[in-house]
């Protein structure tokens, strides 16, 4: 018993001693007070609240969700029924059929086909109120109502483009109609019965009072909002009062934030609690309309439905804060009388310690207590921190006392310091440094100066410029320095001046003034540095911009030049110029067999042969690489040019010897007449241009004039390149398939994918048209990729339904391959994603291509290799046939071009020719294809010389993969 009463003793003492003295004294008496008065009422009153709080949010709830429920459904039958109403315009025949008469038809029947529909729109709508605007267009967006009212706003333009592609279904959105107002709209793509392809649009323009009066008959009041929202935009576009919204109604922020986050996890509709612009929490139920991003939205104020429970809450407040305030005044009069004695004291003892310097944060804890002790600990507490405090101080005087002095010496040094080195950066500067006084007097020049001048210190000090260096530029260099003691501001300049041994000099000056401690200019400084090294290299930089380094004629930017200055006189003086164009044929063969260094030997004697050619007065440039141009101005007749350019093109002709080898070149010389052929010089260039491929075109080593002819030809190849630049984009190519026989079993298991171009205004463009369009312009590289892709494509279709190892080749243009940034070197990655084995393709390269020893092509076709992609050497025999490419790399396959096999029934050397071409691939383990088999005699005849697999019209043309398909499985 003894010891329960010890141990309730002990805790006791620790929470009357320890604990609570962590607490003063007044606000032990005042909490205690406080806690017997109020704890019961808050608690009570507290749970009462809440309980009728919530049941009057679920009531709200319930009802809330079943009124936008049932306007929700309401809403969306009147738009079934407009778009059920649509439907029947946009399938009849009439529409159709105009529509289609407007894309296809003549110009009458286009305008009869636009008052057809304008007739129909009125017929169909023009009784319907709620109706505001309707427009037909056709598929590019344009309205083909004839009324001069009918006309797309800005709101309706963007309503169509915002429109997503939905099949023919309807798309209902919003957007401001120009007038601070919403619309509402139903956008439809108007789909043709014949192609499945949309050949017009139908927009209709519905008044929102149609659906307002929905909202009207079950309007709640009592604070109480419905409206519709169109969450895409955040604005609200139906009102339950009947009036059009304004295009700056938006829902409230806190709602559409709640709204967001909550339907993507859920069913589209909910009930959510919100902030809004009117200060007070507000509650909303909501429900998407299914198809559109329209919310049917009821809102009421929480304190409408709360308003009973609070006030309830208020009575238990008002009795709270009553027994609160009482109890304060008890509480504090009781523990003002205990702890006013002590507070004073500590008090006392706080002004104290500030005088002694106590450490930071001291006077807090004197006052509030957050060290954790009462008023009699604290005053312990601050007699230590006071005598710690002086200690602290008397420390750091000491510490002061001495940084001050070492802060003393270590200026005196950095100052000296600072004046040795800028007096030896000016004594060593290798910019002239000087300072004249008010008369102009020179009072310091330091040895830089003297330098260039040519004069000692003794000399130059107390001179004036216009005595030393002097010169007629002198005076004005004293003006400058005048001016600048006058206004006060710096100013510089360059002095051109002849220094004492004759030299020309040409310094850049500043002139900075030094201010005395009055304000006043009293003299000025000038720093000068030499431009002479600067202006001789702006005259090397000069030489290199304008004229090419290796032949020292003109380049390309000295050539724009002159031919502007020659076509301006040319113009003045009406005497015709002619500009040559003049590329050196097999160029590129010297430069690849004897290397660069002598191929710019021979460009230099190029060069030297070419001027001796013209006149003094002609300009001949280097435009780059074997490029050069000949200017000939002031001509009297064309017998001159011709003269010239037979003269320029034998001589080019001649030999050439390059150390111990002698090398055979051409030149092609395209010529064009200004102002005759053209007035613009950059058309008179491309003139030459086209000139001169015309004459590499018909042989090389000739020249040829610039006709229209070559204009249109090269403005066909033009426009036909912008086109093929689209095509791709624009769905015009077509991939088919010409089948590849098994000759011992007639079996077809392979095929090759061949590309054709359907052109949406000119029909089928040959591959032989726009091929080497692909090539020059690069886009052969995503046109390769899409054409293989599609390959895999079609491989997997037709191996999983017809045959378990079918295979499909893809022609690979020399561009893909020696590509840098290599496309098709990613083809085995797609294989694998495609889940496609690498022999469901083969891919066919050139002869020429195999004939560079590039390790990075050698690498590349390596890469295809070990994928297991099967690799096929097309039109094999017509090229620079070598026997070593096809031991070197892993072929697959030889094709034999068609030119052999067209006459491989009734020629004998054609026969052999194929024969060998067999026997020599199946010796290295290879298959033989041959192409442009036609007869069936051609076709015995590679049976018997025991080739393994054939294609060519015998068997079919290339078709598409439905045809395909039909063909071979029939």
């Amino acid at each position: 018993m003894s010891s329960i009463i010890g141990s309730l003793r002990g805790a006791f003492e620790y929470l009357s001693l320890d604990l609570l003295r962590r607490v003063e004294i007044r606000y032990r008496l005042i909490t205690a007070f406080i806690l017997l008065s109020l704890l019961p009422i808050l608690i009570s009153g507290y749970i009462s609240y809440v309980e009728s709080t919530a049941a009057i949010k679920e009531k709200a709830e319930i009802f809330s969700k079943e009124v936008v429920k049932q306007v929700s459904r309401n809403v969306l039958m009147r738009m079934e029924q407009i778009e059920t109403e649509s439907s029947l315009l946009v399938l009849s025949d009439q529409v159709q059929g105009a529509l289609t008469r407007v894309t296809n038809g003549s110009e009458k029947e286009q305008s009869e086909a636009r008052q057809d529909m304008t007739r129909l729109l009125l017929e169909h709508y023009g009784s319907v109120d709620f109706i505001n605007q309707k427009y037909l267009l056709d598929k590019n967006d344009r309205v083909m109502d004839t009324q001069a009212f009918a006309q797309l706003t800005r709101g309706v333009m963007r309503l169509v483009k915002q429109a997503p592609d939905r099949n023919g279904r309807p798309y209902w959105g919003s957007y401001n109609n120009g007038v601070g107002q919403q619309n509402l709209g139903m956008v439809r793509a108007i789909i043709g019965k014949s192609n499945n392809q949309q050949i017009g649009t139908l927009v209709l323009v519905v008044r929102p009072e149609y659906f307002s009066t929905i909202l009207n008959d079950v309007a709640l009041g009592s604070g109480t909002e419905i409206y519709v929202l169109d969450a895409s935009k955040n604005k609200l576009i139906v009102r339950a009062d009947d009036t059009s919204t304004n295009t700056n109604e938006t829902a409230e922020p806190g709602l559409i934030d709640k709204i967001t986050h909550n339907e993507p996890y859920g069913e589209p509709s909910g009930f959510v609690t919100f902030e809004g612009k009117r200060p007070g929490r507000y509650l909303a139920a909501y429900t998407r309309i299914p198809g559109t991003t329209w919310f049917v939205i009821s809102t009421i104020p929480e304190k409408k439905l709360t308003a009973e429970a609070q006030s309830v809450r208020n009575q238990i407040v008002l009795v709270g804060i009553s027994g609160f305030l009482l109890s304060i005044f008890l509480a504090y009069f009781i523990s003002h009388s205990i702890s006013a004695p002590l507070k004073e004291l500590v008090r006392k003892m706080h002004d104290t310690g500030n005088d002694a310097g106590a450490q930071a944060g001291a006077d807090e804890e004197a006052l509030t207590g957050a060290d954790g002790q009462d008023e009699l600990g604290r005053l312990a507490q601050r007699f230590d921190k006071m005598r710690e405090a002086i200690k602290q101080k008397i420390q750091k005087i000491n510490e002061i006392n001495a940084s001050l002095e070492r802060t003393v010496i270590e200026r005196t040094a950095e100052l000296v310091t600072r004046e040795h080195e800028s007096r030896t950066l000016i004594e060593n500067s290798p910019d002239t440094i000087t300072s004249y006084d008010r008369n102009l007097r020179r009072i310091y020049a330091n040895p830089a100066f003297c330098a260039s001048a040519g004069r000692s210190l003794g000399e130059a000090l107390g001179k004036r410029p216009s005595e030393i260096p002097g010169g007629p530029n002198a005076l004005i260099y004293e003006k400058r320095i005048s001016e600048t003691i006058s206004s006060g501001n710096s100013a510089q300049l360059e002095l051109k001046w002849v220094s004492k041994d004759g030299q020309e000099q040409c310094t850049h000056i500043r002139l900075t003034p030094e201010i005395d401690q009055s304000g006043k200019v009293n003299s000025v400084l000038a720093v000068g540095r030499d431009l002479s090294d600067r202006m001789a290299f702006e005259a090397t930089i000069w030489k290199q911009a304008n004229f090419d380094a290796l032949t020292h004629l003109p380049n390309r930017q000295m050539f724009h030049e002159r031919l502007d200055h020659e076509a301006r006189m040319s113009h003045r003086s009406g005497r015709p110029m002619a500009l040559m164009l003049i590329d050196l044929d097999r160029f590129k063969e010297v430069n690849d067999s004897l290397g660069h260094d002598t191929g710019d030997i021979l460009l230099i004697e190029a060069a030297r042969r070419i001027t001796s050619c013209v006149r003094e007065a002609d300009t001949v440039a280097r435009l780059g690489g074997d490029e050069f141009t000949v200017i000939l101005p002031n001509l009297d007749d064309t017998e001159s040019i011709e003269r010239i350019a037979r003269t320029i093109i034998n001589k080019l002709a001649e030999p050439f010897k390059l150390g111990l080898d002698e090398a055979f070149i051409s030149a092609s010389v395209g010529i064009t007449l200004y102002p005759d052929d053209a007035s613009e010089l950059d058309v008179l260039f491309k003139n030459a241009d086209q000139a001169m491929y015309a004459a590499k075109n018909a042989g090389r080593n000739r020249f040829s004039y610039f006709t229209p002819d070559l204009q249109v030809a090269a403005e066909k190849r033009l426009r036909l390149t912008s086109d093929l630049r689209a095509a791709l984009p624009g769905d015009q190519f077509r991939v088919y398939y010409q089948p590849i026989v098994d000759l011992a079993t007639g079996e077809i298991h392979k095929a090759e994918a061949l590309i054709r171009w359907l052109h949406p205004e000119r029909g089928t463009i040959s591959p032989l048209d726009f091929i080497s369009l692909a090539e020059d312009t690069g886009l052969i590289v995503p046109i390769g990729d899409w054409v293989f892709k599609q390959a895999v494509h079609q491989a997997r279709q037709w191996r999983s339904r017809f045959h378990p190892s079918f295979q499909i080749s893809v022609n690979v243009s020399p561009v893909q391959i020696r590509q840098d940034n290599l496309v098709c070197i990613h083809w085995p990655e797609y294989l694998i994603r495609e889940g496609m084995p690498g022999q469901s393709v083969a891919i066919e390269i050139t002869e020429g291509l195999l004939l560079h020893t590039d390790s990075k092509i050698n690498e590349k076709l390596l890469t295809f290799s070990d994928a297991g992609i099967r690799i096929s050497i097309d039109d094999f025999g017509t090229g620079y046939s070598s026997l070593a490419y096809l031991k070197r790399f892993d072929i697959d396959y030889l094709k034999i071009d068609r030119s052999f096999v067209q006459n491989l029934a009734v020629d004998g050397d054609d026969q052999a020719l194929c024969e060998a071409m067999v026997v020599l691939a199946h010796k290295l383990g290879l298959k033989v294809i041959a192409e442009g088999v036609e007869t069936t005699e051609q076709r015995d005849v590679l049976i018997a010389v025991g080739c393994d697999f054939a294609q060519g019209f015998l068997y079919s043309e290339p078709v598409p993969p439905d045809q395909f398909e039909v063909l071979v499985w029939q």
